[in-house]
């Protein structure tokens, strides 16, 4: 019996993209390739989930299912449309269509993640260099439909129910409908300000709406605040082909106006710095921020503003920069790896001594910074030092945290420490640290909310 379901991506002047899976009691497969082409098979048998007896229990053939039902959602939500005997179920979205929903597929643009010190200098000499504070929050999108204001998540989820008050500020706005806001939901720190809460936002997204509505006005968090930092359309128009500095002058104006008549604590434009290449850095440190964004006035973003393939593009002259930090790290467990690191190490997990208690903290997994040399190094170390190397990561539980002997000392780097658990954002490897005593590997800039 051919149980197949069939997707696929249509695009322009390219032969479609096609996408097929069927599910064989506990097992799934898929093929993907080009239509008429030759497609690449992949295969996976989940097993079961949970604690048999339990509640929690799945049995196989069910979390089977479950995985296929992720793996079409994934799939909807990067724009690809079912195909029933070669006809498409649906339309696939190709433009905004302000009398609805925004579709899953739409995504806005992402900044690149770093630039060259030259190419910076470059810009800030020409004058156009505009630096905003890289904010810690959700990205959210609000949109001027026929029907009113809504707001989504970076994901398009609507999340206006979240957010009423935040709906009738926009309604403030003198923006027609056909307007699509880009921003940051986020809020700032009760105990340190001018520092943002992410733990408080996060909770917000997360919560139902009525509870989010709850937490806000019974004064669980801080009250949230939308920082609108680009616009997509403007009252209809779509403004891919327009420079920033034309675009951030729409959205700051009517911003500011609707700030001069008051009760519009909940909207606000991005903040510039006056901070330079070599300046930037210092100050975000010193105020414990992020980083910064840092956008060419002068560019235009063009086809690479926004998808409907749920891609974010990363267009030409938007730039993130961020602020590294280096601590040294004891490595205390690996894991195996998979794809080019088969048959040996792919990541590694560390540990440091809490700065006030003393006690080893497990501190995440590091998995990129390892050149061919440096894995190769691993591997023998990890053996030569009896390091646990585990298949899954829940197995960490089984390895006793405070063993101290025969232990590695690496330097990693990172952009910051995760919210509550301290965990390192994407740490880096950057070399083995022989000179090192594991004594010596106490964590810094420790926060303990």
């Amino acid at each position: 019996m051919n149980n197949w379901r069939e997707f696929r991506f249509v695009r322009d002047g390219q032969a479609d993209l096609v996408w097929m899976i069927k599910q064989d009691a506990e097992s799934y497969f898929t093929r993907h390739g080009q239509l008429n082409g030759k497609f690449q098979e992949y295969s996976d048998t989940p097993g079961d989930k949970g604690k048999l007896g339990t509640k929690a229990y799945v049995d196989p053939v069910s979390n089977c299912t479950e995985h296929v039902v992720r793996e079409i959602r994934k799939k909807t939500e990067n724009g690809y449309v079912e195909y029933v005997d070669g006809v498409a179920t649906k339309k696939q979205a190709s433009n905004v269509d302000f009398s609805n929903s925004l579709p899953k597929s739409f995504c806005s643009f992402k900044p690149q993640t770093d630039i060259k010190k030259n190419a910076l200098e470059k810009l800030h000499k020409r004058g156009l260099a505009r630096y905003s504070r890289k904010r810690d929050g959700m990205c959210h999108i609000a949109v001027h439909h026929t029907t009113g204001w809504e707001l989504y998540t970076r994901r398009m989820d609507l999340t206006s129910d979240r957010f009423p008050y935040h709906i009738i500020s926009l309604s403030g706005l003198d923006f027609e409908e056909g307007t699509i806001l880009v921003g940051e939901m986020l809020c700032e720190h009760w105990h340190e300000p001018g520092k943002d809460d992410f733990k408080s936002i996060s909770s917000l997204c997360r919560s139902l709406p009525d509870e989010a509505v709850k937490k806000v006005k019974d004064g669980d968090v801080p009250k949230p605040k939308f920082v609108v930092f680009d616009i997509l359309f403007h009252n209809g128009k779509d403004l891919k082909n327009c420079t920033y500095d034309e675009r951030a002058e729409i959205f700051q104006e009517k911003i500011e106006e609707a700030q001069t008549k008051g009760g519009m604590d909940l909207i606000e434009a991005v903040e510039y710095y006056n901070v330079t290449p070599d300046t930037w850095e210092d100050v975000a440190k010193d105020n414990g921020w992020e980083g910064f964004v840092v956008v060419d006035g002068s560019s235009v973003p063009g086809d690479k503003f926004y998808s409907f393939n749920g891609k974010p593009h990363r267009p030409k002259g938007h730039h993130k920069l961020k602020p590294i930090f280096e601590e040294d790290a004891v490595i205390y467990a690996a894991l195996k790896g998979t794809g080019k690191r088969l048959g040996g190490i792919g990541s590694v997990f560390v540990k440091q001594r809490h700065p006030d208690t003393g006690e080893w903290v497990a501190l995440g997994k590091v998995g990129s910074g390892f050149t061919d040399e440096s894995l190769e190094e691993i591997n023998r170390l990890c053996e030569d030092n009896n390091i646990p190397v585990v298949g899954k990561e829940k197995e960490l539980a089984d390895i006793d945290l405070n063993r101290e002997s025969d232990l590695l000392v690496c330097e990693i780097k990172y952009s910051d420490r995760q919210p509550g658990t301290n965990k390192f954002r994407f740490p880096v490897f950057v070399r083995f640290r022989h000179d090192k005593g594991v004594d010596e590997c106490v964590a810094q800039r420790w926060n303990d909310e």
